[in-house]
């Protein structure tokens, strides 16, 4: 059985943790900045005199440190994106590494969808949804968040086949192919987020398990 001190808590994300210590430390702190004022204002909505009122950090530091305040946004949208792929990531390695059988991954990934269709990451999906759509109006954006979806993805799929090869999973589905369903299904519920009458989450979350199991679980 996974154990459940395997699967993150849903109050234990690491979205609101230092910045990697690779950045300059006025740099970090910049960053910093931004990510305080996402939590209750769009990117959009952001300002210069903002972000240095929050920091406390000189307009001469912002601009040697960045090209300009949408190149620091970026960043800071891309840093905390950054935290939920490694989050993902460790989460779906300590289930494979700690199962035993089939349904063993099974039950791990019931404690995933219990906690990533929680009413209380609401937030946290359109988070994900205002990155994924600022990557339409931003090249430069697009281009770097393709290389970090990019490596959720192919992490996510060299898991599953890993799996595939344990006979943990169904070889007949492409590994590639689960790993952008998982992402997917994990992200969908802000479909029901914005609903006035929202769907039983117990009946949602039995719907998501029931397909994973008779789809993608080896029998």
């Amino acid at each position: 059985m996974i154990p459940e001190s395997f699967i993150p808590r849903n109050d234990d994300l690491g979205l609101d943790r230092q910045m990697p210590h690779e950045y300059h430390p006025t740099k970090a702190k910049l960053i910093e900045a931004v990510t305080v004022l996402l939590k209750s204002h769009k990117s959009s909505e952001l300002t210069v005199d903002m972000v240095l009122t929050e920091s406390n950090i000189s307009k001469g530091s912002l601009y040697h440190h960045f090209e300009d305040l949408e190149d620091l946004i970026e960043i800071a949208l891309l840093a905390r994106y950054a935290k939920w792929v490694d989050i993902n990531v460790v989460t779906m390695s300590s289930i494979l590494v700690n199962a035993r059988s089939s349904k063993d991954i099974y039950m791990g990934l019931v404690k995933v969808t219990e906690r990533s269709q929680d009413r209380n990451l609401s937030k946290e999906r359109f988070f994900r949804a205002e990155v994924l759509s600022k990557s339409h109006s931003s090249p430069r954006f697009a281009k770097k968040l393709q290389d970090l979806q990019e490596q959720l993805t192919d992490s996510l799929t060299d898991l599953i086949r890993e799996a595939q090869e344990k006979n943990y999973y169904d070889k007949s589905n492409d590994p590639k192919a689960i790993a952008v369903f998982i992402q997917a299904y994990t992200l969908g519920k802000i479909v029901d987020d914005i609903s006035s009458s929202q769907v039983n989450q117990e009946n949602y979350n039995a719907l998501i398990n029931k397909i994973i199991k008779e789809i993608f679980m080896k029998q």
